[in-house]
């Protein structure tokens, strides 16, 4: 799980705080803590033993930052301790027609960001037309250095569903069959057990057990978290 908080860009820092201090449960700590870049050095600070990787989102939420401003913004949050970026890709750009600004982008951010922080790109899956678009895109996404296609920044009216995440694990799966791996992360609206469920459903018969780890899965919730906790009080 990423623990997400990406209410306010600024004056949040008790709450970050706070999050910090969840993302160690007594079953274990989180895969990472995703917050605003402004908030990044205070989660370092936090997190100091290096367990819990810090994330934060670029040309967030829109995807529509010029490329400097979002090379920009990425280098300052490796400065303040990022090890993980999850950086929106220019889907409106790309819907409109022009295929080749989500590779140069997603190139440009790895190239800054190699050895120093693991990238995710987030595709904004619910506000694509249909599925082949959503597919297309992925391909689009599946650059090398790239570690994980993320469904949603969860700000759209549509976030994580069911169909988002068959067409992102078909893609996977056609991927691997070429000898590369990449991850997954959904986000957007995952707050219960039963929709995690579903995922596992839909993930499983695919990409097989080992895909669950924190390496190659990750699940973008906090409201979430609290129910996991609550039930194994119950099971």
């Amino acid at each position: 799980m990423d623990l997400t908080r990406l209410e306010a860009p600024a004056g949040d820092e008790d709450a970050i705080a706070h999050l910090c201090l969840r993302a160690r449960t007594r079953h274990g700590h989180v895969a990472a803590v995703c917050i605003y870049p402004g908030y990044v050095s205070l989660a370092r600070e936090l997190l100091t033993d290096g367990g819990i990787a810090i994330a934060t989102v670029a040309n967030f939420p829109g995807g529509d930052q010029g490329l400097e401003q979002v090379l920009a913004e990425v280098g300052r949050a490796l400065r303040d301790g990022a090890t993980e970026i999850d950086v929106v890709v220019p889907y409106r750009r790309w819907l409109q027609g022009d295929r080749h600004c989500v590779p140069r982008l997603l190139d440009a951010v790895v190239d800054l960001c190699a050895g120093r922080a693991l990238v995710k790109a987030i595709l904004e899956t619910g506000l694509m037309p249909s599925s082949s678009e959503r597919q297309a895109l992925a391909w689009a996404c599946a650059r090398p250095g790239i570690a994980f296609l993320k469904t949603s920044t969860g700000k759209a009216a549509h976030g994580a569903t069911p169909e988002a995440v068959e067409d992102l694990v078909r893609v996977l799966a056609q991927l691997r069959d070429t000898g590369r791996s990449m991850g997954l992360k959904i986000a957007g609206g995952v707050r219960t057990r039963d929709q995690l469920r579903r995922y596992y459903e839909i993930i499983a018969p695919t990409l097989g057990s080992g895909f669950f780890q924190p390496a190659t899965l990750r699940i973008g919730a906090s409201g979430l978290l609290d129910e996991l906790l609550a039930a194994s009080c119950h099971d």
